[in-house]
């Protein structure tokens, strides 16, 4: 991607470069997770018996580890690094939970959502495939470096059918396979029944309209559309409505159909509102309630 400044109503191209040591990039990423990921930063180096994972962190909404790996050019191996951390961190959970407690005090942790997120300048095609496979929980994002600027993107993987464990036969790969699960659309449309189907296909297209920039992001318990990191709205199933949750602080909403969620049931740091929908002459109204918290989403 080429990024370029406006002088005089020209444009000068900005230079790529490369962070002149590995540990700069971490720090640079490490120091502003929150902002980049919402995630909260932990600690770096951290593992044993000959691993080190470079930095560990928190994520307040799925309550699950996160572990990133580092490179400030070309990244080697994805699946088997990834596969070799999430083994040790499975294997060694009390030593994670120290490092939590220590740094942002005692947190509940949902041990079958972890993922490996990896960073680096450039993945070959082989790689950005391979973090495709079913249960793999591994996300790549690709950075530039120029005069002043930073830049970082998800790289797009293809998703696949194909389980990881029945393309690598290996003990860590079956051994993370019965802990972790990754989950799709079709996970939580299976919980509805064919009305209420209908009725999130016509939500869905409504909330992409908002703005292409949107991601569907499918996790345990709920459906997520974010900016980036940014949850605005999230979607559960039911058999026979689906619950609609929107973050903001304060909403607009004469009819008084939204219920504001226990802080304790909250994820992140923002209010949480919640409704049910269980038809479609309720769409227009819901959807004016999730613009307002898409709005209220930091500009990204």
């Amino acid at each position: 991607m080429a990024i370029f400044t406006i002088k005089n109503k020209g444009l000068i191209e900005l230079k790529s470069k490369t962070f002149p040591t590995e540990l700069e990039l971490q720090v640079l990423v490490d120091e502003n997770l929150d902002q980049i990921f919402g995630l909260e930063f932990i600690r770096r180096e951290f593992g044993g018996q000959g691993l080190s994972i470079d930095t560990i962190a928190y994520d307040p909404e799925t309550k699950s580890p996160v572990l990133i790996e580092y490179k400030k050019d070309a990244y080697q191996s994805v699946i088997d690094q990834g596969l070799a951390y999430l083994h040790w961190l499975l294997t060694h959970r009390g030593d994670y939970l120290v490092a939590l407690e220590k740094k942002l005090g005692k947190r509940d942790v949902d041990w079958s959502q972890p993922r490996v997120i990896f960073i680096a300048k450039r993945f070959n095609t082989h790689q950005i495939y391979a973090s495709g496979f079913k249960n793999a929980p591994f996300e790549l994002y690709r950075y530039d470096l120029g005069d002043n600027v930073f830049v970082i993107e998800p790289v797009e993987t293809p998703k696949s059918d194909v389980s990881i464990t029945s393309v690598l036969k290996i003990k860590e790969a079956e051994e993370v396979s019965k802990t972790v699960a990754t989950y799709t659309l079709q996970d939580h449309l299976s919980k509805a029944n064919d009305q209420t189907k209908l009725l999130f296909e016509k939500l869905q297209k409504l909330i992409f309209a908002l703005d292409e920039r949107i991601q569907e992001k499918p996790v345990s318990w709920y459906v997520g559309y974010k900016l980036r990191y940014f949850n605005f709205c999230v979607v559960i199933f039911r058999k026979e409505k689906l619950i609609v949750h929107v973050r903001k602080q304060t909403i607009d909403e004469p009819k008084k159909l939204f219920n504001k969620v226990p802080a304790k049931w909250a994820w992140g740091k923002t209010t949480i509102w919640r409704t049910d929908v269980s038809s479609d002459k309720e769409l227009e109204y819901v959807l004016g309630v999730i613009r307002q918290a898409y709005q209220s989403a930091p500009d990204l």
